[in-house]
C-alpha cells in the first residue's frame, strides 16, 4: 500500500484546505495554508478516495471511503477485486478464490474463504499489514512532514475549477477554488505514478462489521 504513502507524503500539503477561498490562497502564506489545512481536515467527518496507477503488490486500482479512522472499499490486486473494512481498529477483509490461490493456499482452504468475510482483531497480523493503509488515510497526521509546494496555475476537474499545487518532486494537487477548499485530484510522478481523486467530503456514514466473519486469533 505504499502508492497511498507517497501519495500522502508528496500532496498531502494541501489536502484539506476547507475554509479558504481563492483569495486566502492568494493571500496567506504557505505555513498559514497549512495551519489552516491541518484545522479543516482534522474536523472533516470523511471523504471518499478512488485511484487508478501503479502500486506495489500488483495493486492497480483502489476505492476507498474514509470516515476518522474507520474505512471500507475495495482495492484490485492482480486482477482480482478485494472487499476490505476497518472499523474501530478491527481489519475484514473478503475475497475470491483466487486471491488466497495467488497467496499460496490449497484450492480446497481457498474454496473454504471464497468470498467470505475474514476478521483480522486489532492486534493481528491481518489488521497489522493494513497499519500502513490506515495511517495513510489520517490526512491530518501527515501534514507535519509535507514538504514544500508552490503555485502552478488553475484548471478545471469534472466541472470543478481548481487552483493547482506543486510539489518538488512534481506532483500536484487539484484544489477546489469555490466552496470549501477540498483536494479534488492528486497526480503523483515517478516509478509509482497515479492519480488519485477525492470526493464527497463530510457525506460518508458510519460503518458497521460484517456479522459472522471467520476470526483470526490476535496473535496470527
Amino acid at each position: 500500500m505504499t502508492g497511498l504513502a507517497r501519495w500522502a507524503g508528496a500532496a498531502v500539503a494541501v489536502a484539506a484546505l476547507a475554509g479558504c477561498g481563492t483569495s486566502s490562497l492568494a493571500s496567506e502564506t504557505p505555513s498559514q495554508i497549512l495551519a489552516a489545512a491541518a484545522t479543516a481536515t482534522r474536523n472533516a467527518s470523511g471523504y471518499e478516495i478512488t485511484s487508478t496507477g501503479e502500486f506495489p503488490d500488483s495493486i492497480t486500482s483502489l476505492d476507498l471511503r474514509v470516515a476518522g479512522a474507520d474505512y471500507r472499499g475495495t482495492f484490485v490486486v492482480a486482477g482480482v477485486t478485494i472487499n476490505v473494512m476497518q472499523v474501530t481498529g478491527n481489519v475484514y477483509v473478503s475475497a475470491p478464490a483466487a486471491y488466497y490461490m495467488n497467496a499460496g493456499e490449497s484450492s480446497a482452504a481457498a474454496a473454504d474463504l471464497n468470498d467470505v468475510w475474514v476478521e483480522g482483531a486489532a492486534g493481528s497480523k491481518v489488521a497489522n499489514d493494513f497499519s500502513a493503509l490506515s495511517a495513510r488515510l489520517d490526512i491530518s497526521s501527515d501534514l507535519s512532514s509535507t514538504g514544500t509546494v508552490t503555485a502552478a496555475g488553475t484548471g478545471n476537474v469534472d466541472g470543478q475549477p481548481v487552483v493547482i499545487l506543486k510539489a518538488t518532486d512534481g506532483s500536484t494537487v487539484d484544489i477546489a477554488s469555490s466552496g470549501p477548499a477540498y483536494p479534488v485530484r492528486v497526480t503523483t510522478t515517478g516509478s509509482d505514478a497515479a492519480v488519485y481523486n477525492l470526493s464527497n467530503w463530510n457525506g460518508i456514514g458510519t460503518f458497521t462489521a460484517p456479522p459472522s466473519p471467520i476470526l483470526i486469533p490476535s496473535t496470527s
